[in-house]
């Protein structure tokens, strides 16, 4: 069946996030000090002192994120932000529990994490040959915040569809979460290639519902597994559009 549809993970995908190389680290110890800042404007008393409070929150977000994910479930960065001022001690109400969850998201400030090499131009070349694209992502961040820097990159005109886990209640490699973008987009799964830079989440995943999966390989990151097999893999995403005819046709 011709493909009508392709599907992108966003981060080490799109965007390329230095995860493992330090600067993912950085930008999550700047947003959870964000989240003291917040609350200390807001006259919250108790707060551990604010290295403290961030390294604390960078590591308690990623362990329930990671922890969700080992269950296939979506998980909300208000759900972790009140887990972790619980064990604080800090006993917030929904409001500033809320607050806390959006100071996580926007950030400090500093500088976002890059695109990776011919993100954008990748896209507009796939639009103009007629594809819909549609963005599938695990993250604790709700919807409008993904959206919002999506905008802000200039990636979110390009989308006929977004799903992320911290609202679909299941996260990748769960075919539902799959489905759920097909749906949006009206195309079947034996239509769409998802594209994506782990094999179990991300290949596995789209197997599991029916796309086909395309492997972008991470520099500093080895993929290996014993029988996932993506039925392409690049190096950069200037090579998916070649990629995508050779798949044209061909069967799963």
């Amino acid at each position: 069946m011709p493909i009508e549809a392709v599907l992108f993970d966003l981060g080490d995908t799109l965007v390329d996030l230095g995860e493992g190389r330090g600067s993912y680290e950085e930008r999550l110890l700047l947003r959870a000090g964000h989240v003291h800042d917040v609350l200390s404007g807001q006259g919250v008393a108790g707060l551990p002192e604010r290295a403290l409070f961030a390294a604390a929150l960078a590591e308690d977000s990623e362990a329930q994120y990671h922890a969700a994910l080992a269950e296939l479930r979506g998980i909300d960065i208000y759900t972790v932000m009140a887990r972790f001022l619980a064990r604080q001690g800090l006993s917030l109400s929904d409001e500033l529990v809320e607050a806390a969850g959006a100071a996580y998201c926007v950030g400090s400030g500093g500088p976002s994490a890059p695109l990776r090499p011919g993100a954008r131009e990748v896209l507009q070349q796939l639009r103009a040959a007629g594809y819909r694209l549609g963005a599938i992502s695990n993250t604790v961040q709700p919807a409008r915040f993904m959206a919002e820097s999506l905008a802000r990159r200039g990636l979110a005109a390009y989308f006929d569809a977004q799903v992320y886990s911290s609202e679909a209640g299941v996260a990748k490699p769960h075919p539902d979460i799959f489905r759920r973008a097909l749906d949006l987009l009206g195309v079947a799964a034996e239509a769409a290639v998802y594209v994506g830079d782990r094999l179990v989440a991300d290949i596995g995943g789209a197997h599991a519902a029916g796309l086909r999966g395309v492997l972008i390989e991470v520099g500093h990151r080895i993929e290996r597994h014993a029988t996932i097999v993506p039925d392409a893999r690049i190096r950069e995403l200037a090579e998916l559009p070649a990629v995508l005819l050779g798949l044209q046709g061909q069967a799963r």
